[in-house]
């Protein structure tokens, strides 16, 4: 069976003997029955039914075999690779060993492959090259994500002192020459000018970028003039000349010669081209019975396909025995809740969502975020000493008695509008009033106003300060402020040469991804800036301190990761992944950090029908957890000391039992979000191997995505016109919760997990000895 064209053959014989010489193109053989030995320039190997392999561009093989077989051989030519991906052969391809066992990607690619060859087989008329094109494009895509490698790189002799970069420039153009390559590509891939690139090139290679190209394009022509016996015009187009007579004149000019003349002299053993053994092809057809048969025997298949995902697998092989753990501890950072007016902490639903909350997450204590004495609490004649016994008062001590028997602190909220003098009224009245174990908990933070003169500003926070310092001196006061995005440094800020600043006991501040973004007009720099942002915020206003000699802690009272500022786009676009990956990162950064109890309280809709996203807030109406209240939840049970942590792996240690954190942490455009086909593209597959366990273990994994836990498409699946009643208020209450599996395993020296994980998915998994 064979079917050829420009583009791409598929063809599939019983190969006894088979050359290929170098040639611009890329190829695939599927051993699909019998055995071969397969000889490259690299290796030579055996190859049993089932084999892949990849033969890269300018590899010459030699295939034979004693024994009927089967064998599908792909081949891909190299103007039509660099058409769809410019930078194909910037990479080499090859499969994994499987000898000790199959890989998924391989069997991905097998499936692929049966795909086309049933395309082929049924060869349709008039939709074959559609048909088969499709699959083609999908193998394409796993190659390029799965099996993808690092060029070798071929020392040359003629390039002593060329500087790296250089150097880098040079392997672009080899690898990409057999297209239209520009100056200024390259030069956009280095992020230089072309001017300058120009000009370092000539100074080290010695020759200009386009004499250079040309004089490689000739090399290449000259040995497939050499070495094979295909047409002018094909040589011509596969190294990337314009026209055969572009070819020829140039050819000409370098080697005095046409290329016919030098194709003559190539016979001639003085001419010195490359001796080959001259071998004639034994080849047999397949019969289309026999194929048939193959294609209907089962398929070997690993997790579920996912031949349009963007990024390679992740293998992580981890020896236990050799692993020093780090001196500290992985750290946690306090939580602080947040509440709009101190009132709020009368009603009982606040109350009990507070208590259940502490419950699951230790919280440190409650941030009040309107100016307090602006709370209704404080009616008229709440200064009066003599009616220190009524309404105000006694409301006051509700609260206040309250919060210190849970042994939480508060945070009250001043700034340049609060009376100074009515502010000095209420210490001097608390301190009468309280038992000290009561005030002893309360800190204070005070608004800095970038509109104010610095003498207005100095004037207050001296008074409020003196003021604190009389009645509360062990009580802490900070200063808030909302670093304003630009592209200047933080540290240009009038806050910090304020002298305010020096005085303060702790800074706050918020750190909101999304005031980097408009999502209908995205950058795509932006949108990836976005992934950490909190953190590196953090580090900006940490450095910014540096400088001043200035040593804080920093108070996170409200934050975000990049979500939709719309219902739907909010709920579908999970994110556990990316809070979890700021979470820890923030951590390391921050004394504490601030969430909402509740959306209601946050005040999270907006009257045009748009989201605040400039905070987090734990748990939707009806006590529903968001997703935030799980990354926590899981967070907090992370304990032990840190063996391996970067971006998608953390690996704990306690005592002696262990936790692995898998996180797959992607950022794309919330929009799109609702849409399956494009977020599967994100799936990430791992294979983790733990080495040094054994004996029997119980083995608890924690999974939470869009389809384990999250909240949004569980509501979303009741969209009837009455609204939920108090019965599937109950039931999302109780699906909304990460996966938990169980089971017990008993591990010969090592344990091995292979997980595939959606967007932004996470799971933890806890191994626990069994006595």
């Amino acid at each position: 069976m064979d079917q050829s064209g420009s583009e791409f053959a598929v063809t599939v014989l019983d190969v006894r003997q088979l050359s290929q010489e170098e040639s611009n193109a890329l190829t695939l053989l599927w051993l699909l029955e019998g055995s071969a030995e397969l000889e490259t320039q690299d290796q030579r190997q055996t190859l049993s039914a089932n084999s892949l392999t990849v033969i890269n561009r300018n590899q010459r093989f030699h295939l034979t075999s004693t024994c009927p077989n089967a064998t599908l051989q792909v081949t891909l030519s190299g103007p039509w690779l660099t058409r769809l991906y410019n930078d194909i052969f910037s990479h080499e391809y090859h499969i994994p060993d499987e000898s000790s066992g199959s890989w998924p990607q391989c069997d991905e690619l097998r499936h692929l492959l049966r795909q086309l060859l049933v395309v082929t087989l049924i060869n349709h008329p008039s939709r074959y090259r559609l048909e088969a094109q499709r699959w083609l494009s999908e193998i394409l895509l796993l190659l390029t994500t799965r099996f993808q490698q690092p060029a070798r790189i071929s020392q040359r002799s003629d390039n002593p002192g060329w500087s790296k970069r250089i150097t880098q420039v040079v392997e672009r153009i080899d690898a990409s020459f057999t297209r239209r390559i520009t100056l200024a590509e390259i030069a956009e891939a280095e992020f230089v000018s072309e001017a300058w690139l120009s000009r370092l090139f000539r100074k080290e290679v010695g020759v200009s970028f386009m004499q250079y190209i040309t004089t490689l394009r000739l090399e290449k022509a000259a040995d497939a003039l050499r070495l094979s016996n295909r047409p002018l015009h094909q040589i011509a187009l596969e190294q990337g000349f314009a026209s055969t007579r572009m070819m020829s004149d140039l050819f000409r000019r370098y080697h005095q010669m046409t290329p016919r003349e030098f194709r003559r002299l190539r016979q001639n053993p003085s001419s010195g081209a490359r001796p080959r053994q001259a071998t004639s092809d034994c080849l047999f057809p397949v019969a289309v019975d026999k194929l048939f048969s193959l294609l209907n025997e089962p398929e070997t298949r690993g997790w579920e396909p996912s031949p349009l995902t963007l990024h390679q697998q992740q293998e992580r092989i981890v020896d236990l025995r050799e692993l020093t753990p780090r001196t500290t501890p992985l750290r946690h950072t306090r939580v602080m809740i947040t509440l709009r007016e101190l009132d709020d902490l009368l009603r009982e639903d606040v109350r009990r969502e507070l208590e259940s909350l502490d419950a699951q997450i230790p919280v440190h204590g409650i941030d009040i975020s309107e100016p307090f004495l602006s709370s209704r609490l404080f009616a008229s004649g709440w200064d009066d000493p003599l009616m220190a016994g009524y309404a105000c008062w006694y409301n006051l001590h509700q609260i206040f008695s309250w919060l210190a028997e849970k042994r939480w602190t508060v945070l009250l909220h001043t700034g340049l509008t609060t009376r100074s003098d009515l502010l000095r009224q209420f210490l001097k009245q608390s301190i009468n009033h309280f038992p000290p174990q009561v005030t002893a908990g309360w800190q204070f933070v005070w608004h800095w106003s970038a509109q104010a003169s610095d003498e207005t500003r100095e004037n207050v926070w001296q008074t409020q300060r003196a003021a604190l310092r009389e009645f509360l001196p062990k009580a802490k006061f900070g200063l808030w402020h909302r670093f304003a995005v630009s592209p200047l440094p933080l540290a240009n800020e009038a806050i910090f040469q304020s002298r305010l600043l020096r005085e303060a006991d702790f800074l706050a501040c918020p750190a909101d991804a999304n005031e980097l973004l408009n999502l209908t007009e995205l950058d795509p720099a932006r949108l990836a800036s976005t992934e950490n942002y909190p953190v590196q915020k953090i580090r900006q206003i940490q450095s910014a301190l540096r400088q001043q000699q200035i040593s804080l802690p920093l108070w996170l009272l409200s934050w975000n990761t990049l979500t939709g500022n719309t219902r739907a786009t909010n709920g579908w676009f999970f994110r556990g992944a990316l809070l979890m990956h700021n979470l820890l990162g923030l951590s390391e950064q921050v004394w504490l950090a601030g969430f909402w109890l509740n959306s209601g309280l946050q005040g999270e809709a907006r009257a045009n029908d748009t989201l605040d996203t400039s905070s987090l807030a734990l748990q939707y109406n009806h006590g529903l957890p968001r997703p935030i209240y799980w990354v926590l939840w899981l967070w907090q049970r992370l304990r032990g000391d840190v063996l391996v942590n970067d971006k998608n792996l953390l690996l704990l240690r306690h005592e002696d039992r262990y936790q692995l954190l898998l996180r797959n942490t992607v950022v794309f455009n919330p929009w799109l979000s609702s849409e399956e086909a494009f977020i599967q593209r994100f799936r990430q597959q791992y294979r983790v191997q733990l080495g040094g366990l054994s004996g029997a273990w119980r083995i608890k994994s924690h999974l939470y995505d869009q389809h384990n836990g999250a909240l949004y498409p569980l509501l979303d699946a009741f969209t009837v016109a009455s609204g939920p009643d108090e019965e599937i208020w109950r039931w999302v209450r109780h699906k909304a919760r990460p996966t938990l599996a169980v089971r017990d395993e008993h591990l010969h020296d090592s344990w091995q997990i292979t997980d595939s994980l959606e967007s932004n998915a996470l799971v933890l998994y806890e191994l626990t000895p069994i006595r």
